[in-house]
């Protein structure tokens, strides 16, 4: 039985890399992205103005003088100075014509009215440094420049980026082709009314919600019972898929039959059991570039070991960095009488600061274990007791 951060070692060492694919911008938010980006231009491309007012020399400005235009630049539009032009009105992202070097907001001038077909105005500030309320082209971005880097997941933020420079095209993780099987006697379908010994599959819906966090949905899912042939022909046809999730029969039991029907079906085990809880029946293993995990059967497990594991190797395979756990203090205390890594469901609280604030349950097959928690916290195998203000780290669920 390995340690949890052994297993993590063992799942990024052992994950396959996602094909790459080409997609159109509006197809990419989301994704993952597999290609560097670098500006297209300087950005701002030109000494755009950042104020409504009036652009002028900085040179030899006085606040005693009234100056004259006859002209408005507005964004969108262009022009180069007159002879002796001295200002003009200008919008807000307009460019600055070269040879001015200030632009003086509309708040800090006194309109005087028309003289000689010109409008008079006069200025009333001490801010005239050259460049002042100027974005300098290129101040943000220099053409050629890397803006993102490969393994950047596309946000709104990031997409609207990818617009601005003109981007049609986004190269992209392509998805895992996913399949899952929930296996047991006692599972039956949400749609037929158990018996006293019969619960319902809720782990193939709680996978499913799972993957939907990185846009995953899954090809296939199959129930089947502790049967060997069935299950050997559910193996079989999910083994065509990048990533394989079975939930149930990794246990130590008689009718625990998945790690044998995975082998026999040429699935290398990398590892079976990790020494936490709960979810220490884990298996997971390889079939070339095919990744396999048997989550056990509790429904908190399935999530718990989903969250830490399969997202990790998700993660991995779609080329996303390694993800650092937050660490926020814990409210209350914990013991624990095991030398097992325990991951609980906690809450977010506000007090002085945000808390991590347990939710009790009655074990990993309690179905309301984590209902209304926003993550996991971690006690980690050689830490007995968790006091009050304790730094945890912490998994969000989302």
């Amino acid at each position: 039985m390995i340690s949890f951060p052994e297993a993590i070692r063992l799942i990024e060492s052992s994950a396959a890399e996602s094909e790459i694919v080409s997609v159109p911008l509006e197809h990419s938010s989301g994704k993952i992205l597999r290609e560097k980006i670098l500006a297209d231009r300087d950005y701002p491309p030109f000494n755009r103005a950042t104020m409504d007012g009036f652009a002028l020399r900085s040179q030899g400005f006085s606040k005693d003088r009234i100056y004259s235009y006859k002209r408005e630049l507005h964004a969108g539009e262009s022009f180069s100075l007159e002879e002796g032009e001295e200002t003009i009105r200008i919008m807000t992202g307009a460019p600055v014509p070269e040879g001015f070097d200030l632009v003086i907001k509309v708040e800090d001038s006194t309109d005087l009215g028309n003289s000689d077909g010109k409008r008079q105005v006069r200025f009333d500030t001490d801010k005239t440094s050259s460049f002042s309320n100027i974005a300098i082209r290129g101040e943000d971005l220099k053409n050629g420049e890397e803006i993102l880097s490969e393994g950047t997941r596309i946000s709104s933020s990031i997409f609207s980026l990818l617009a601005s420079l003109g981007r049609s095209r986004i190269q992209i993780s392509k998805l895992p082709k996913v399949r899952i099987i929930s296996t047991g006697n006692e599972i039956v379908g949400l749609e037929e009314t158990p018996k006293p010994w019969q619960i319902r599959d809720s782990n193939s819906y709680s996978i499913r919600s799972l993957l939907q966090k990185y846009d995953i949905s899954p090809i296939s899912i199959v129930r089947v019972g502790d049967d060997l042939s069935q299950l050997e022909k559910a193996v079989l046809e999910g083994l065509d898929s990048d990533i394989l999730i079975l939930s149930g029969g990794v246990s130590m039991g008689n009718l625990d039959l998945v790690p044998k029907v995975l082998e026999g079906n040429g699935v290398r085990e990398i590892f079976h059991k990790v020494r936490i809880k709960p979810g220490k029946p884990i298996w997971f293993g390889m079939k070339g570039r095919q990744a396999v995990f048997g989550l056990p059967g509790n429904p908190f497990s399935v999530q718990v070991c989903f969250r830490i594991f399969v997202e990790s190797y998700i993660r991995k395979f779609l080329c996303l960095p390694t993800e650092s756990s937050l660490l926020l203090p814990f409210s209350g205390e914990r013991k624990k009488k095991n030398q097992l890594t325990e991951f609980f469901p906690v809450r977010l609280e506000k007090k002085q600061t945000t808390v991590l604030t347990e939710n009790k349950n009655n074990g990993s097959g309690d179905i309301r274990a984590g209902i209304f928690s926003d993550g996991l916290a971690v006690q980690f195998s050689e830490k007995e007791k968790v006091q009050e203000g304790e730094l945890l780290e912490f998994y969000p669920w989302n």
